[in-house]
């Protein structure tokens, strides 16, 4: 049985079971656990003219902006589309919907947002700072807007809802996971950790603040207690002196 965080999508190891016909997702990802763009297209483009990387850019620059202006629902393909002086079927041709395209937009601004992460020996603090670092990028207005909107979206379309945790919630597992597997090979992490639960409790924490509306900060201190209050339950305990004990 797959387990669930608080946004309700599963936290599984492998997602391609639940790929769907409409939807083409390819999943191969970053070593910073962040998903390319288009890395989930619909079925293969129709003969004629290659790709133009430029009109793409155009498209998803006038997607975020739209999004960052408009209310979520009242951002049409038609608008994206007169915003970036191209036709319709030329959004088309790369993403099924809109919501498909907002992600896409939203995906590659956090590939530049987030930059790969460089380890230490000091798994604790890389830990911390990989979650104040997600806190930092989810904190901008308008990505936040646009996060809040696509998941609002996908509780209506159950295939955009896998497309969603393939490239939001499913990466942020996996680079949790990493951060875990490092802690355990500088043995400071326990090596019998459940990686699922552990990332479940890290996303609550955040998903809880950043959906329900509360005033609650979700900055580098706050990612700091919650790595303290995590350490005493995952960090390797020392022996204790056996001769020190007889005495």
């Amino acid at each position: 049985m797959n387990n669930f965080n608080l946004t309700g999508f599963p936290c599984a190891q492998s997602q391609t079971e639940l790929l769907v016909e409409t939807v083409r997702i390819r999943s191969t990802r970053r070593r910073d656990g962040l998903v390319p763009i288009n890395s989930a297209t619909t079925a293969k483009r129709p003969p004629g003219r290659p790709r133009s990387d430029a009109t793409q850019q155009a498209i998803m620059d006038a997607a975020i902006k739209l999004v960052g202006t408009q209310n979520y629902r009242d951002v049409t393909i038609e608008k994206i589309a007169a915003q970036a002086k191209v036709g319709k079927q030329s959004i088309y041709r790369w993403w099924p919907a809109k919501a498909d395209l907002i992600l896409d937009a939203f995906t590659q601004s956090a590939i530049k947002g987030m930059p790969p992460m460089i380890q230490s020996d000091d798994a604790f603090a890389d830990l911390e700072q990989d979650i104040a670092r997600f806190f930092g990028f989810m904190s901008k207005p308008l990505i936040a807007k646009g996060v809040r909107s696509l998941i609002a979206e996908a509780q209506l379309d159950d295939a955009f809802r896998l497309r969603l945790y393939e490239n939001v919630h499913g990466v942020r597992c996996e680079a949790l996971r990493r951060a875990f597997r490092h802690g355990i090979a500088k043995g400071q992490f326990r090596a019998d950790l459940d990686f699922d639960a552990l990332a479940h409790i890290i996303h609550g924490a955040y998903w809880y603040r950043f959906l329900s509306g509360t005033d609650f900060k979700t900055d580098p201190e706050y990612a700091r207690n919650i790595v303290s209050l995590l350490r005493p339950g995952i960090a390797v305990q020392s022996v204790p002196n056996r001769r020190r004990q007889l005495r």
